[in-house]
């Protein structure tokens, strides 16, 4: 579900597994988007850009670049790794959350004194 839970889990680290045979630069910009640092992050311009040079200009990639792209178009498609069900509290557009970065940092506080690296900016949205 998106709801708080979700939102702290996502603070203490956890992250989604990577599925098998997903091509490793792939894995690698995942990882970059999944940063702690926001400032370390890829922005969506940046990332679309990458992605675009892999499908649109793929004369621009390194040789290892080509490789992974081809390992990532034949790579076979498991059936077991796709979502049978989804949740019932599952959105699939936008939507606003009934909380808070404020409601967020109380419990986080709460929890532990060494989730202090997971304070969230108050942004006033």
């Amino acid at each position: 579900a998106h709801d708080i839970q979700l939102s702290l889990s996502i603070c203490k680290g956890e992250r989604p597994e990577i599925i098998e045979n997903t091509p490793h630069c792939y894995v690698d910009l995942m990882k970059k988007c999944w940063n702690e640092d926001p400032l370390k992050r890829p922005s969506s311009k940046e990332a679309l850009k990458i992605i675009e040079n892999w499908i649109f200009h793929p004369y621009k990639v390194s040789e290892e670049l080509k490789s992974n792209i081809m390992e990532f178009i034949n790579a076979p498609i498991g059936h077991n790794n796709l979502a049978a069900k989804s949740h019932p509290k599952a959105y699939y557009t936008s939507c606003l959350h009934n909380f808070t970065s404020k409601m967020l940092n109380e419990i986080l506080e709460s929890e532990s004194e060494d989730l202090n690296d997971c304070i969230i900016e108050d942004w006033g949205y």
